[in-house]
């Protein structure tokens, strides 16, 4: 089945609606030996990942942070 659109094509304001996105997930389908094969190949490509660390208390900042490029990597929020 195919529609006509009759009228414009609403805007989509992309970097508001799509590029600022994020979530939260965690893969429960890995394996301990999974794991310790991916980080024998990390190890033997030399991957080293790069962190920035905040605060729990500091979660704001690492939002705006993340929003404004404020580091590369991926930010972990620590325990208090």
């Amino acid at each position: 089945m195919a529609g006509i659109w009759l009228s414009d094509v609403p805007s989509l304001d992309y970097d508001g609606t799509l590029f600022q996105e994020r979530s939260l997930c965690s893969v429960t389908a890995n394996t301990r030996e999974d794991g310790e094969e991916f980080l024998a190949l990390a190890e033997r490509f030399a991957i080293r990942p790069e962190i920035a660390t905040y605060p729990m208390a500091d979660a704001p900042a690492a939002l705006t942070d993340l929003a404004h490029g404020g580091f590369s990597g991926a930010a972990v929020l620590c325990a208090d």
